[in-house]
């Protein structure tokens, strides 16, 4: 009975796909402002303003306890009002999707990484269609074939179909790391332009405009964004890095795509 190869070899170029975007790479580290300080103050329990009765006692009475002062609340609670508006968030919104649609830098990304994975694509087909060349070839022999034989043939036909399936993960994880590797350059090159459009705005707080559903005044912050970002890093280089270890064998596990 003749036995057909596996085809799962000739889709595994379809991974090469770019399939991230900054995403996961920006990320958002703003925290949230304190809890604001209660608006009365620290206030204390007083002491009873009369004792219970005692046995008399000989000698003089000791000094009655003095009264806290009646302003002391009022003035602390002014302080503790400005304290509490003072905590009060500010917000100014980004769009990370638009910078990096938008930036110089971030074009130049997904250009670069388009070329590399057209690159990969280009260069797997070949292989592609020399195994599919060589299975022809090995389907049309087996019938002829000893049953050790037959198997041997198959033993190294698949090694060499997993082998294949290897270098295409392991491409697809360089690619992936190279563009990681120029949105954390991105992001360092942002993260000052943010925290001086903070500092311009008066704000104390950074949202991404997927986080926003509804805004009475206009926070937006994309624009003026990525043109200091254009400034401040006008190109960044994608290029085939090494990934973090098993990056590529993850990839390549059955149900990773």
């Amino acid at each position: 009975m003749r036995k057909r190869f596996s085809a799962r070899t000739y889709t595994a170029i379809g991974a090469l796909a770019l399939v991230t975007f900054i995403g996961g790479s920006m990320h958002e580290s703003f925290s949230a402002p304190a809890p604001a300080a209660s608006p009365f103050g620290n206030l204390q329990p007083m002491a009873p303003v009369a004792a219970p009765a005692a046995a008399p006692r000989l000698g003089p009475a000791p000094p009655a306890a003095a009264a806290p002062p009646a302003a002391a609340a009022p003035a602390a609670a002014p302080a503790a009002a400005a304290a509490g508006a003072a905590a009060q968030p500010r917000i100014i919104v980004i769009d990370r999707n638009m910078i990096m649609q938008n930036s110089s830098a971030g074009k130049a990304m997904v250009t670069q990484t388009q070329a590399l994975s057209r690159a990969a694509e280009t260069q797997f087909r070949t292989e592609e269609t020399a195994l599919q060349n060589e299975a022809t070839q090995l389907q049309q022999q087996m019938a002829i074939m000893a049953a050790d034989a037959r198997a041997a043939k198959e033993r190294e036909f698949t090694t060499k179909q997993q082998a294949f399936q290897t270098r295409v993960a392991e491409r697809q994880a360089e690619i992936q790391a190279g563009f990681n590797k120029a949105a954390g350059q991105l992001e360092v090159a942002l993260g000052p332009i943010l925290q001086a459009l903070m500092r311009e705005r008066g704000a104390n707080m950074v949202l991404d405009r997927s986080a926003v559903i509804l805004a009475a005044i206009d926070v937006d912050v994309t624009n003026v964004a990525v043109q200091r970002l254009n400034q401040a890093l006008p190109n960044v280089r994608v290029e085939l890095t090494r990934p973090p270890a098993g990056a590529a064998a993850a990839a390549a596990a059955p149900g990773s795509r």
